[in-house]
């Protein structure tokens, strides 16, 4: 499985740098380059199901060992887990990926030839699930990147349109695993309020209060040190927090790797993980449901929005409005996990906020209402 990943990543670096130099902007690509805006809370991945794979040639035989690496690649974003590579099930669908298989067709960039691939996501997620595999959703958390690296005695912050190789491998990272990361502008704001050695001695008070302009969910704090034989690392994840105390992190690593390349997959490969064991779902097996309310509800409009959202979530089988009440909307809603994995979700969506301070609506003993919730959309 690090075969697979490093063999995975370093071919992902190398189609990054050619659509960088042709100023080509893929969809495909841009699923994850994501910039600072004000508003934004977690992220929504989309093109999920599609791929670019180099190529040597548009033979047959070519273009069916590029779809089985592909189809590892879509497998790999849309669980989020290495172990869902070698569920005998997946074995059998990267063998023969066919049926699996939507639209293909050839690009040329910078002298360079790929497969581009569109498998359907429908069958990819059915695939998972009967193979009772954890499924991630395009609704994903956004991490925001405080990261130091020292090369040859030189100290510097990466920003977001820094054009040293970390800055690059993690963009990468980022596209190929779903995983979507941002880097701080470091304008005159983050300048004053954010040095190197806060970084480096992860004094995470300051760094949590300067990271709460980009409204991430997670923020990281890494260093990365260069020497000429090998490279070593420090990182910790922190859940986005006030910064007025002094946070526990959420996982940590320190580490010696070979070079820079396997140091940003370590990272990169250790807030995946982290995420996935919050945010996949995996099919329980057991007939689970929950209701949940909505408040202050007025268009219709507002209502399908919602039902649209619930279904699109990974830890949701099915959807069924069951009250309506005034401006009070209440749904029924069968799960793929618990109704913990299910409230999980709802805090990465943007539009959902969760009313702590209502009052209770008063409805038939026949009729459940939940946690009561606000739809901003």
């Amino acid at each position: 499985m690090i075969q697979f990943q490093n063999v995975v990543f370093s071919r992902t670096v190398k189609m990054l740098k050619t659509l960088l130099k042709s100023s080509i902007k893929s969809s495909i690509f841009c699923a994850c380059c994501l910039l600072f805006q004000s508003n934004v809370i977690a992220a929504e991945v989309s093109q999920l199901d599609q791929t670019l794979v180099p190529v040597e040639s548009r033979s047959v035989a070519e273009r069916r060992k590029a779809t089985s690496l592909g189809l590892k690649e879509v497998i790999l974003k849309n669980s989020g887990t290495q172990a869902a590579i070698s569920h005998p099930n997946i074995q059998a669908k990267v063998k023969d990926p066919s049926s699996l298989l939507r639209q293909f067709g050839y690009q040329e960039l910078e002298g360079e030839l790929y497969l581009q691939l569109n498998f359907d996501h429908q069958r990819i997620i059915k695939l998972l699930r009967d193979a009772q595999l954890p499924v991630w959703g395009k609704q994903r958390p956004l991490t925001l990147i405080w990261l130091v690296e020292n090369d040859v005695g030189k100290r510097e912050i990466i920003n977001d349109a820094s054009q040293l190789p970390a800055r690059a491998l993690f963009q990468s990272a980022s596209e190929s695993g779903g995983v979507p990361m941002l880097f701080p502008v470091m304008d005159l704001d983050d300048n004053m309020n954010v040095t190197i050695n806060d970084i480096r001695g992860m004094f995470v008070d300051q760094v949590a209060t300067a990271s709460q302009r980009y409204q991430s969910d997670y923020f990281v704090m890494a260093s990365v040190d260069i020497r000429a034989e090998q490279v070593s690392y420090n990182f910790a994840l922190y859940p986005r927090g006030s910064g007025e105390a002094v946070l526990s992190p959420l996982i940590s690593k320190t580490n010696h790797v070979k070079d820079l390349d396997a140091a940003v997959i370590e990272i990169s490969t250790a807030i995946s993980e982290y995420y996935v064991g919050r945010y996949a779902i995996a099919d329980t097996g057991t007939d689970l449901n929950s209701y949940v309310t909505f408040v202050d509800i007025t268009e219709m409009k507002q209502i399908v929005e919602i039902e649209k959202y619930f279904k699109q979530l990974s830890a949701v089988k099915s959807v069924q409005l069951t009250q309506l009440q005034g401006t009070h909307i209440t749904f029924k809603l069968d799960l793929f996990g618990t109704e913990d994995d299910l409230h999980r979700l709802m805090q990465l969506e943007p539009r959902v906020s969760m009313e702590s301070e209502l009052q209770p609506i008063t409805l038939p003993e026949t009729e459940k209402q939940g946690p009561q919730y606000r739809w901003q959309g």
